[in-house]
């Protein structure tokens, strides 16, 4: 193996770790979000009726909405050009195909 070809794999390899820690980083969630929405619990109010009924099981529950980058590992976008295409998966394919190319292509001339 040439200098060039470790220098291709190792770039390669690189780029791969990167996102992989990023994904990881980030929350490792399975799609790429940037806006997080989740239920929290709120404590109750000692003089709500409906509490003091019984109404809320489990305690009552606000749903929150932040804004916060999650890269994931499989893009979901809705269109052809959607920020939600970023992914792991996305970054990584193309890196390695374009590496393999480049391999192939330089184990051809040096036949």
């Amino acid at each position: 193996m040439n200098k060039q070809s470790k220098l291709i794999l190792a770039s390669t390899l690189f780029i791969t770790l990167a996102s992989v820690m990023t994904w990881q980083l980030t929350g490792g969630d399975y799609y790429t979000k940037f806006e997080i929405v989740e239920e929290i619990a709120q404590p109750l109010d000692p003089n709500d009726p409906l509490a003091a009924a019984g109404f809320y099981d489990g305690g009552a529950k606000q749903t929150v909405v932040r804004d916060e980058f999650r890269l994931g590992l499989l893009p979901t976008p809705s269109g052809l050009f959607d920020k939600h295409l970023l992914s792991v998966a996305s970054i990584v394919a193309p890196v390695w195909l374009l590496a393999l190319v480049l391999l192939w292509r330089g184990r051809r001339r040096n036949i």
